[in-house]
């Protein structure tokens, strides 16, 4: 059965795994970056664009699915 998993708690998700041995050099970049836009949008994921959604979920996938 698959789970739905709403962008915006993928990326809290992923703000757990921020500053540890999880996450490469690029996705702790990527992560704080889509965080904070994340953030100062009021917890709103319109503003990312596909490709930066696409990338939230492979990176939310590779760790919690």
């Amino acid at each position: 059965m698959t789970r739905l998993v709403s962008l915006g708690t993928q990326i809290e998700q992923l703000d757990g795994l921020r500053d540890t041995n999880d996450l490469n050099q690029w996705e702790q970049g990527f992560v704080t970056s889509i965080l904070e836009r994340y953030l100062v949008a009021g917890r709103d994921t319109r503003m990312l664009t596909s490709k930066q959604v696409d990338a939230v979920e492979k990176i939310w996938g590779k760790h919690f699915s």
